[in-house]
């Protein structure tokens, strides 16, 4: 297999050990190495990443109280800040728009969704356009409020966010240059939906965080396409049950859509789930550990899969065998506090 580089978020200052982003290589037997601090950001906690589709440029979250984004040019392998933005409380997440015209924002604190104009060369132009959160949850110690938490982009060009803090699936559309809420969709009480991922055929699948479980979306009849969805689904996060204090923190498809991986702290496992019926249900099928402790993201790259355990300070290495089941091939990359890891 051909070598391959990863970027990799983290947290910084107060937050965690980390001094900014870095980059890491991949070998031809799948373990990471070759880590390098791409870009310096002390203070920051550039822990959530986001590469443009079509342009050599990074984008980072600044998760703080006063959040932000940067842009980053990718320039002889490191980074080379373009541009800033200010965010919400604590912007967590980003995504970009397919065709590169919208950097997408989570705002955890705040609860708000941001679409940041991007120009041509993939760097900043105009301000925001922000979306405000409303609404709370049965949680009074997570669910106070709104939290924005990530978004995925529908094929009819729906941008779908997850409201952690109110039980909410929100969609949301670029109209007019701006960003407008077009339908909510209510999640069970108390669950707090985290990350989310689309399905070749059309299903969404919900990581939810605080109730252990994934839930199974698909556009609702007569909405519009994604502007509202119903729940055609349920299954737990892992596939034997745990005990404690456990947080679901990722989701990723498998290669082919045939598997999807979910991480979850506490627990520190990563797990399989097999997709049913077409893509209308998941079935949890094998635990593996995590190969650290509390696992966030996951990237899944054909038969690899990598695990950033934030607080262990580790990147662990499994293969996905035919089974689609993951197993640690035993190799982990010490990194200071990993959050995010996207491919270069």
């Amino acid at each position: 297999m051909d070598k391959r580089d990863f970027w990799v978020g983290t947290y910084t200052g107060a937050a965690g050990g980390g001094k900014g982003i870095y980059r890491v290589r991949r070998g031809p037997d799948g373990a990471l190495g070759d880590l390098t601090l791409a870009g310096e950001a002390v203070s920051r906690s550039p822990s959530y990443l986001a590469v443009h589709p079509s342009r050599d440029v990074v984008y980072a979250v600044r998760e703080e109280d006063a959040g932000g984004v940067l842009a980053y040019a990718v320039t002889s392998g490191r980074l080379q800040e373009i541009g800033r933005r200010d965010a919400g409380s604590l912007p967590c997440h980003l995504s970009v728009r397919p065709g590169g015209e919208h950097l997408i924002v989570a705002d955890y604190g705040s609860g708000t969704v941001r679409a940041v104009p991007l120009g041509a060369d993939g760097g900043f132009v105009g301000e925001p356009d922000v979306v405000p959160g409303r609404g709370s949850g049965p949680r009074k110690d997570r669910q106070e409020g709104p939290h924005a938490h990530a978004s995925a982009h529908a094929p009819d060009g729906t941008i779908l966010t997850t409201d952690l803090g109110a039980d909410l699936v929100r969609s949301l559309r670029i109209e007019d240059g701006g960003l407008r809420l077009v339908g909510e969709t209510a999640l069970p009480p108390g669950y707090g939906p985290r990350h989310l991922t689309l399905h070749p055929s059309g299903h969404v699948y919900v990581l939810t965080e605080l109730a252990a479980a994934v839930l199974v979306l698909r556009p609702a009849e007569g909405a519009g396409g994604y502007a509202r969805l119903d729940q055609v689904a349920e299954s737990p996060l892992t596939a034997d049950p745990v005990s404690g204090d456990t947080l679901g923190a990722a989701i990723k498809l498998g290669a082919g859509g045939r598997y999807v991986y979910t991480s979850t702290r506490g627990a520190d496992l990563v797990t399989a789930h097999r997709v049913l019926d077409e893509g209308a249900a998941l079935a949890p099928v094998a635990d593996a550990e995590s190969g650290g402790h509390w696992p966030r993201d996951l990237h899944v790259d054909g038969e690899w899969l990598y695990a950033a355990n934030e607080r262990s300070g580790s990147i662990a290495t499994f293969r996905i065998g035919a089974d689609g089941v993951p197993t640690p091939t035993g190799t982990s990359l010490e990194v200071p506090s990993p959050v995010c890891i996207v491919p270069v």
